[in-house]
Formats: structure tokens, sequence, C-alpha cells
């Protein structure tokens, strides 16, 4: 899988990109404020309809302008279809988003049509943060690959919302409650077990590329459930009263967690940043492996000032570790650097907003 062609317009600081990706690695050189991160966010949103860096899709339109407009075109490996054009465009506060010429009503069924791994300056959040950046990143990647997943997620959370609206109110009859509780737990239960055999997936395959990276730390990773799936329902129905008393709902599986430690220690607690960070990388790069071991397309990933994080030999590990076939997308400032590799590439140039190929 990966980008054959992209346009972006009014979207951030760009105003207006009409370029061609290779199906390999593609560099992007830029100083700082030139439009970078601005074109790393606008294919993560062509992908996924949301932003990574906010909330509020307002802030992702140009000043001054009342719009953005983003197109694609992706080439596939293992689908039979071959190739999928995207189109979404944000004017006013509405969002229209055309697959293949045809609207989608809902955002949802854009999800899986491109998986992508996004890999940010920040991204040791997956790490150091609290227990919901390690929830967000499972269902993130979860529900790109699977489709029962995301139509569960979606049901538990609504199921959630409708529960901790009760909870808020006063002379709760529990014949109310127990009606969304039977459908958190009907949901809940497809969450925890594809969570569970999600980072048994990967937690082999995230403790080799950090090897290959690091060869005298052993990384483990390691799912920690809130509530097992078998005792949900009892323990929503349990916990009825502490719930009516804080006014939410205290236990499932979005309190769920990752645990992860090098060397048996805790990464949040003991781990220096540059360690997080390779953490964070090895854990994101173990879904390309896992999508390959299934015969899955593989994802595009996107790595802003990917060697500015990382150290030049760490950095060049890191490249080593991706399969030759997938598509990269990189943003970086050390042009002279990125000459330094061996491994081949396309490189392009962007400034003001401005993409040209060098």
């Amino acid at each position: 899988m990966y980008f054959k062609k992209f346009f972006a317009r009014y979207f951030r600081c760009i105003t207006d990109i009409h370029t061609e990706f290779c199906p390999g690695m593609n560099i992007i050189i830029g100083a700082n404020a030139q439009g970078k991160t601005s074109l790393l966010e606008a294919i993560h949103f062509l992908s996924l309809a949301r932003s990574l860096r906010t909330n509020n899709e307002k802030e992702l339109v140009q000043y001054e302008k009342e719009g953005f407009l983003l197109k694609g075109e992706v080439v596939y490996d293992v689908i039979e279809a071959g190739q999928t054009t995207i189109d979404i465009k944000w004017l006013k506060g509405g969002k229209r988003i055309c697959v293949n010429g045809i609207n989608l009503e809902k955002v949802s069924e854009l999800i899986g049509k491109v998986r992508v791994i996004f890999l940010t300056s920040d991204f040791s959040d997956l790490v150091q943060e609290g227990a919901s950046a390690r929830r967000k990143f499972m269902d993130i990647q979860l529900s790109q690959m699977d489709i029962t997943y995301l139509h569960a997620l979606q049901g538990y959370q609504r199921a959630l919302r409708q529960r901790n609206e009760l909870l808020r109110k006063k002379d709760i009859a529990g014949d109310e409650l127990w009606i969304w509780e039977v459908q958190m737990a009907e949901f809940g239960k497809v969450l925890i077990r594809k969570r569970e055999e999600f980072i048994k997936s990967i937690k082999h395959l995230a403790s080799d590329i950090h090897q290959k990276i690091i060869s005298d730390e052993k990384l483990e990773i390691c799912y920690v459930p809130d509530v097992m799936e078998e005792v949900l329902l009892k323990k929503l129905e349990e916990n009825r009263n502490t719930d009516i008393q804080r006014g939410q709902t205290l236990h499932g599986p979005h309190r769920d967690d990752i645990e992860i430690k090098i060397n048996g220690y805790s990464v949040r607690q003991f781990a220096s940043q540059g360690q997080k960070k390779t953490c964070a990388y090895a854990i994101r790069i173990s879904e390309i492996y896992l999508s390959k071991g299934n015969k899955l397309d593989l994802p595009i990933v996107l790595a802003d000032e990917l060697f500015s994080d990382l150290d030049p030999q760490r950095g060049k590990q890191f490249l080593e570790t991706l399969p030759s076939e997938i598509q990269v997308i990189i943003t970086a400032v050390d042009e002279r650097f990125c000459r330094s590799l061996e491994r081949s590439f396309e490189m392009y140039r962007i400034r003001k907003g401005n993409l040209e190929k060098s």
C-alpha cells in the first residue's frame, strides 16, 4: 500500500501541493516552519479524517480561508481493487469524504482504506504518558485492521456515554442502567479479547526490533485489562452505588492499559527519553511485521523529524528495521545526513508550503 499521488490546498500552511511519491522511501527536506509537519498531518487526515494534533478542525484551515481540500490516490499490493482515490473537502465546518467518487455517510467508513503509522517527536507519549495514550494506540491500530473491533469500540463508547449520563441523574432505576450495562459487556468482551490478541501478537516482534536497535536491552510489553471479560457485566452491576456517587463508570475496557518494561523495569518510571522513544518506535514498527505476517497490505509510515529524535546511529538502525517494500515519508532538516543513507530514496524540498522534487 502506498500513496502514489497527493494533493492538498489551504491545509495549515500549505497553499497548493500536487505531487507524486515513490513506493519506497521519500524524504522531505526543509527548514523549520516551512510546512513539513503540515504535509504529514494532511496525509494522516486524508487517511483517517482526523488530526493527531487538534480536535478543532477549524484550526486546520489556512488563515483567512474558508476550508481545505485533500486528495490522494492509493495503490494496493494485496487488495484486488488495485487502487483507490480519496477526497476530503472541509468547508465552513462541514466535512465531505468521497472514496472512488462515492460520498461516505459516516467517517468510520473511511477507516481501513489507508493504514498509516505516524511517528512524531512527541510519540514517546505512548510509553511515558497515562493509560489513555496507550488505549488510543490500540484503538487506532486495531480499528484500521479489524472492522469488527471498530464496530465494537463504537458500540461500547455509545453505551458508556448513556450509562454515565444516567449515573449523573437522581433516583436512577437499576433496570435503566442494566440495559446499557448489557451492551457494555457485550461490546467490551470483543475489545478485551482483540486487544489481548493484538498485544500478544506484537510483543515478540517489538522485542526483536528493539534489540536490533539496542542489543543489550530487552523490551517487554503486556496487556493489562481493567476487568476480565468473563466478569465485566458482574463488575458493572456490583459497582453501581459507587459509580452513582462518582457520577461515572469506574471499571471497564475504557480503563485498560499496557505495561511496558526494559530489562524488567518500568519504562515510564525509569527509562531515559532516548530509551522511551526507541521503545515507542519499536512498538509501532512491530505493527508492520504483524501485517506482513498476516499477508495484509503494509501500512504507510509517516515520520516527522525522525533523525532529530534519534542519534544518527539509532536513526540508521531504525531504517534498517523497516521492510524494503514499505512506503516511508520522512521529514528532515539535515540534507547532508540524509544523503549519507545507504537506502535508496526520492528527495523533495518544501519551502513556504510549496513542495518540489529535488
